[in-house]
Protein backbone atom coordinates (compact mmCIF):
# COMPACT_ATOMS: atom_id res chain seq x y z
CA UNK A 1 0.00 0.00 0.00
CA UNK A 2 1.23 3.45 -0.73
CA UNK A 3 0.97 6.39 1.63
CA UNK A 4 -0.88 9.39 0.40
CA UNK A 5 -2.30 12.51 1.93
CA UNK A 6 -6.02 12.42 2.59
CA UNK A 7 -8.31 14.69 0.73
CA UNK A 8 -10.98 16.68 2.53
CA UNK A 9 -14.77 16.58 2.54
CA UNK A 10 -16.90 16.87 5.72
CA UNK A 11 -20.41 17.55 7.08
CA UNK A 12 -22.03 16.75 10.51
CA UNK A 13 -21.98 14.52 13.83
CA UNK A 14 -19.99 12.12 16.20
CA UNK A 15 -17.94 9.00 18.16
CA UNK A 16 -14.70 5.80 18.68
CA UNK A 17 -17.16 4.35 20.81
CA UNK A 18 -19.22 3.51 17.91
CA UNK A 19 -21.44 0.87 16.46
CA UNK A 20 -21.55 -0.69 13.09
CA UNK A 21 -22.46 -3.71 11.58
CA UNK A 22 -20.63 -2.33 8.71
CA UNK A 23 -18.26 -5.20 8.70
CA UNK A 24 -19.72 -7.99 10.66
CA UNK A 25 -22.32 -10.51 10.01
CA UNK A 26 -23.13 -12.41 13.06
CA UNK A 27 -24.55 -15.83 12.95
CA UNK A 28 -26.27 -17.05 16.00
CA UNK A 29 -28.24 -15.40 18.72
CA UNK A 30 -27.62 -11.73 19.32
CA UNK A 31 -24.58 -11.17 21.51
CA UNK A 32 -24.13 -8.37 23.94
CA UNK A 33 -21.21 -6.11 23.39
CA UNK A 34 -19.60 -3.59 25.39
CA UNK A 35 -18.44 -0.23 26.02
CA UNK A 36 -15.99 2.28 25.10
CA UNK A 37 -15.34 5.13 23.24
CA UNK A 38 -15.74 8.50 22.37
CA UNK A 39 -18.44 10.51 21.09
CA UNK A 40 -17.57 13.45 19.00
CA UNK A 41 -20.18 15.90 18.02
CA UNK A 42 -18.76 17.87 15.20
CA UNK A 43 -20.08 20.33 12.65
CA UNK A 44 -18.29 23.31 14.07
CA UNK A 45 -19.41 22.54 17.62
CA UNK A 46 -17.53 21.17 20.60
CA UNK A 47 -16.65 17.48 20.70
CA UNK A 48 -17.95 15.47 23.57
CA UNK A 49 -15.95 12.54 24.83
CA UNK A 50 -17.93 9.76 26.44
CA UNK A 51 -16.30 7.14 28.69
CA UNK A 52 -12.94 5.46 28.82
CA UNK A 53 -11.88 1.82 29.00
CA UNK A 54 -10.21 2.41 32.36
CA UNK A 55 -13.44 1.35 34.05
CA UNK A 56 -13.19 -2.03 32.37
CA UNK A 57 -9.62 -2.44 33.50
CA UNK A 58 -10.45 -1.71 37.12
CA UNK A 59 -13.12 -4.38 37.25
CA UNK A 60 -11.23 -7.03 35.34
CA UNK A 61 -8.28 -6.59 37.61
CA UNK A 62 -5.28 -6.52 37.98
CA UNK A 63 4.76 -5.78 13.03
CA UNK A 64 4.12 -5.58 9.78
CA UNK A 65 3.10 -2.73 7.48
CA UNK A 66 -0.54 -1.77 7.78
CA UNK A 67 -2.64 -3.94 5.55
CA UNK A 68 -0.22 -6.85 5.77
CA UNK A 69 -2.83 -8.76 7.75
CA UNK A 70 -6.04 -9.88 6.09
CA UNK A 71 -5.16 -8.91 2.55
CA UNK A 72 -8.09 -6.85 1.49
CA UNK A 73 -10.61 -8.90 3.40
CA UNK A 74 -12.70 -8.59 6.49
CA UNK A 75 -13.82 -11.69 8.31
CA UNK A 76 -17.09 -11.90 10.13
CA UNK A 77 -19.00 -14.63 11.84
CA UNK A 78 -20.34 -16.01 15.08
CA UNK A 79 -18.61 -17.54 17.94
CA UNK A 80 -19.48 -19.54 20.98
CA UNK A 81 -17.35 -20.59 23.91
CA UNK A 82 -16.09 -23.57 21.93
CA UNK A 83 -16.58 -22.98 18.21
CA UNK A 84 -16.69 -20.20 15.69
CA UNK A 85 -17.93 -19.96 12.14
CA UNK A 86 -16.90 -17.18 9.84
CA UNK A 87 -17.44 -15.98 6.33
CA UNK A 88 -15.11 -13.72 4.43
CA UNK A 89 -16.15 -10.70 2.40
CA UNK A 90 -13.71 -8.81 0.23
CA UNK A 91 -13.06 -5.27 1.41
CA UNK A 92 -10.52 -3.00 -0.25
CA UNK A 93 -8.16 -1.79 2.48
CA UNK A 94 -7.56 1.92 2.76
CA UNK A 95 -4.20 2.95 1.32
CA UNK A 96 -3.75 6.53 2.44
CA UNK A 97 -1.51 8.02 5.12
CA UNK A 98 -0.34 5.59 7.80
CA UNK A 99 -1.46 6.27 11.38
CA UNK A 100 0.43 4.46 14.13
CA UNK A 101 -0.93 3.84 17.61
CA UNK A 102 0.05 1.73 20.61
CA UNK A 103 0.80 -1.67 19.10
CA UNK A 104 -0.99 -1.14 15.80
CA UNK A 105 -1.11 0.90 12.62
CA UNK A 106 -3.62 1.48 9.83
CA UNK A 107 -4.09 3.48 6.65
CA UNK A 108 -6.47 6.42 6.32
CA UNK A 109 -9.19 6.45 3.66
CA UNK A 110 -9.35 9.48 1.38
CA UNK A 111 -10.42 12.74 3.05
CA UNK A 112 -9.56 11.51 6.56
CA UNK A 113 -6.98 13.23 8.76
CA UNK A 114 -4.97 12.22 11.81
CA UNK A 115 -6.13 14.59 14.58
CA UNK A 116 -4.52 12.75 17.50
CA UNK A 117 -2.45 15.79 18.39
CA UNK A 118 -5.68 17.68 19.10
CA UNK A 119 -7.19 14.98 21.34
CA UNK A 120 -5.42 16.13 24.51
CA UNK A 121 -7.31 19.42 24.36
CA UNK A 122 -10.72 17.71 24.40
CA UNK A 123 -12.73 16.93 27.49
CA UNK A 124 -11.78 13.37 28.41
CA UNK A 125 -9.23 13.32 25.62
CA UNK A 126 -6.48 11.89 27.79
CA UNK A 127 -7.95 8.42 27.24
CA UNK A 128 -7.66 8.65 23.46
CA UNK A 129 -4.81 6.75 21.83
CA UNK A 130 -5.65 7.81 18.26
CA UNK A 131 -8.23 10.19 16.84
CA UNK A 132 -8.87 10.50 13.09
CA UNK A 133 -11.53 12.67 11.49
CA UNK A 134 -13.32 12.94 8.16
CA UNK A 135 -12.59 16.54 7.26
CA UNK A 136 -9.87 19.18 7.54
CA UNK A 137 -10.00 19.56 11.33
CA UNK A 138 -11.70 18.35 14.50
CA UNK A 139 -13.99 21.37 14.53
CA UNK A 140 -15.05 20.97 10.90
CA UNK A 141 -15.15 17.17 10.82
CA UNK A 142 -18.13 15.21 9.63
CA UNK A 143 -17.22 11.96 11.40
CA UNK A 144 -14.50 10.54 13.60
CA UNK A 145 -12.88 7.31 14.66
CA UNK A 146 -11.39 7.02 18.13
CA UNK A 147 -9.13 4.25 19.38
CA UNK A 148 -8.58 3.62 23.06
CA UNK A 149 -5.85 1.22 24.19
CA UNK A 150 -5.16 0.16 27.78
CA UNK A 151 -3.87 -2.96 29.55
CA UNK A 152 -6.39 -5.81 29.52
CA UNK A 153 -5.66 -6.92 33.05
CA UNK A 154 -6.62 -10.57 33.56
CA UNK A 155 -8.91 -10.63 30.51
CA UNK A 156 -7.93 -13.03 27.75
CA UNK A 157 -10.93 -12.66 25.45
CA UNK A 158 -13.21 -9.73 24.44
CA UNK A 159 -16.12 -11.55 26.08
CA UNK A 160 -14.45 -11.07 29.46
CA UNK A 161 -14.92 -7.31 29.07
CA UNK A 162 -18.14 -7.29 27.08
CA UNK A 163 -20.62 -6.36 29.79
CA UNK A 164 -18.70 -3.35 31.12
CA UNK A 165 -17.62 -2.23 27.66
CA UNK A 166 -21.22 -2.09 26.56
CA UNK A 167 -22.37 -0.42 29.76
CA UNK A 168 -19.74 2.30 29.47
CA UNK A 169 -20.49 2.88 25.83
CA UNK A 170 -24.16 3.42 26.56
CA UNK A 171 -23.27 5.95 29.23
CA UNK A 172 -25.96 7.79 31.16
CA UNK A 173 -28.31 8.59 28.31
CA UNK A 174 -29.69 5.05 28.03
CA UNK A 175 -28.97 4.81 24.31
CA UNK A 176 -30.33 1.74 22.56
CA UNK A 177 -27.58 -0.69 21.61
CA UNK A 178 -27.76 -3.28 18.84
CA UNK A 179 -25.45 -6.27 18.54
CA UNK A 180 -23.44 -6.70 15.35
CA UNK A 181 -21.45 -9.63 14.05
CA UNK A 182 -18.01 -10.44 15.34
CA UNK A 183 -15.27 -9.51 12.90
CA UNK A 184 -11.55 -10.17 12.64
CA UNK A 185 -9.08 -7.31 12.79
CA UNK A 186 -5.79 -8.55 11.36
CA UNK A 187 -6.62 -12.05 12.58
CA UNK A 188 -7.86 -10.95 16.01
CA UNK A 189 -11.50 -11.55 16.92
CA UNK A 190 -13.41 -8.38 17.79
CA UNK A 191 -16.92 -8.00 19.18
CA UNK A 192 -19.04 -5.04 18.18
CA UNK A 193 -22.14 -2.94 18.79
CA UNK A 194 -24.12 -0.30 16.99
CA UNK A 195 -25.97 2.62 18.59
CA UNK A 196 -28.40 3.64 15.84
CA UNK A 197 -29.31 7.03 17.23
CA UNK A 198 -27.87 9.39 19.80
CA UNK A 199 -28.09 13.13 20.43
CA UNK A 200 -25.30 15.26 21.84
CA UNK A 201 -25.55 18.40 23.95
CA UNK A 202 -25.77 20.55 20.83
CA UNK A 203 -28.82 18.67 19.55
CA UNK A 204 -26.88 16.87 16.81
CA UNK A 205 -28.07 13.35 16.01
CA UNK A 206 -25.50 10.72 15.20
CA UNK A 207 -24.86 6.98 14.96
CA UNK A 208 -22.02 5.03 16.54
CA UNK A 209 -20.35 1.72 15.70
CA UNK A 210 -17.71 0.23 17.99
CA UNK A 211 -15.51 -2.85 18.20
CA UNK A 212 -13.51 -4.29 21.07
CA UNK A 213 -10.46 -6.51 20.52
CA UNK A 214 -7.67 -7.86 22.72
CA UNK A 215 -4.11 -8.23 21.49
CA UNK A 216 -0.82 -8.64 23.28
CA UNK A 217 -2.33 -8.01 26.71
CA UNK A 218 -4.00 -4.77 25.62
CA UNK A 219 -7.69 -4.04 25.04
CA UNK A 220 -8.54 -1.91 22.03
CA UNK A 221 -11.82 -0.08 21.65
CA UNK A 222 -12.29 1.26 18.12
CA UNK A 223 -15.33 3.43 17.52
CA UNK A 224 -16.83 5.34 14.64
CA UNK A 225 -19.20 8.29 15.11
CA UNK A 226 -21.02 9.74 12.12
CA UNK A 227 -24.13 11.78 11.23
CA UNK A 228 -27.48 10.03 11.60
CA UNK A 229 -28.57 11.34 8.20
CA UNK A 230 -26.93 12.28 4.95
CA UNK A 231 -23.72 10.27 5.35
CA UNK A 232 -22.99 7.55 2.81
CA UNK A 233 -19.23 7.26 3.20
CA UNK A 234 -18.24 6.91 6.86
CA UNK A 235 -19.22 3.28 7.41
CA UNK A 236 -17.59 2.00 4.19
CA UNK A 237 -14.51 4.06 5.08
CA UNK A 238 -14.48 2.50 8.56
CA UNK A 239 -14.51 -0.96 7.01
CA UNK A 240 -11.60 -0.03 4.77
CA UNK A 241 -9.68 1.41 7.70
CA UNK A 242 -10.16 -1.79 9.70
CA UNK A 243 -9.21 -3.92 6.67
CA UNK A 244 -5.86 -2.07 6.54
CA UNK A 245 -5.21 -2.56 10.27
CA UNK A 246 -1.99 -4.31 11.32
CA UNK A 247 -0.76 -5.29 14.75
CA UNK A 248 2.82 -4.09 15.17
CA UNK A 249 3.94 -5.70 18.40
Amino acid sequence: MSDQSPRGSPSAPEPSGSPTPSRGHRAGPPRRRGRTAVVLGVATVALVVVAALVVVLVVVGGGDEPGAGPAGTSTTGTSSPTTATATTTAVEPADGVVVAGTGYAFHLPDAWKDATADAAGLEGGDGIDVLVVLGPSVEAAQSNVIVEAIPAGSATDPDDLESLWRSNLVGSDGAEVEDVDDIEIDGQRAIGVRIPQRTNGEGLEFTQVAYLALHGGTQYSIALTFPLRGDAVSEPDFERLLASWSWTD
